[in-house]
């Protein structure tokens, strides 16, 4: 099992080459399927996904997404995964700040969504820069909710690349 873990996180990689082959209805919901099992603090589930297929709302999406002109890549996504922000509900007599774990519990679902992707064959890339204005009609957001971070969806077109990183001693200390 270590060594399929490790294969996984080592295969998996932000795509922005993505190419025409279609994603099945199936294998998305196979993904978020998954992503419910995430951890969130007090079990809160602060988010809601919004599963982006429609050839409209897939342009839509990603004009949303791709603000000030970046991001053309996003045009051949085959589907994109909107997360919105909900308020954490904590269990009562918790004191710490309700917002304060939901970037954090969404950070994790976003870790979710792209290894099960990836560990069935899907393509991702992460997007953090979202138009307010546009992701709320693109992708359907109920009012209030707010998306700051988007999962585009498909199969690259490109092979794998050497991950480069800093030496550890950078990056981590133990103490």
């Amino acid at each position: 099992m270590k060594e399929c873990f490790e294969k996984l996180i080592n295969e998996r990689q932000s795509c922005r080459n993505f190419n025409d082959l279609p994603l099945a209805e199936e294998t998305l919901l196979e993904i978020v399927k998954s992503a419910t099992l995430c951890p969130s603090a007090c079990n809160s589930q602060p988010w809601k996904m919004y599963v982006v297929t429609s050839p409209e709302k897939l342009k839509e999406t990603a004009v949303a997404l791709g603000v000030n002109g970046h991001n053309k890549f996003l045009n051949k996504a085959k589907a994109f995964i909107v997360l919105a922000e909900k308020e954490a509900t904590l269990k009562e007599g918790v004191l710490f700040d309700r917002k304060h774990f939901v970037k954090y519990d969404i950070g994790e679902l976003i870790a979710y969504i792209t290894l099960k992707a990836k560990s069935i064959g899907v393509d991702t890339c992460i997007i953090g820069m979202v138009n307010q204005k546009l992701i709320g009609p693109a992708a359907n957001l109920k009012k209030g909710e707010i998306c700051n971070v988007a999962v585009a969806l498909g199969y690259s077109d490109s092979p794998l690349r050497e991950k480069k990183r800093k030496p550890m001693k950078e990056t981590v200390e133990m103490v």
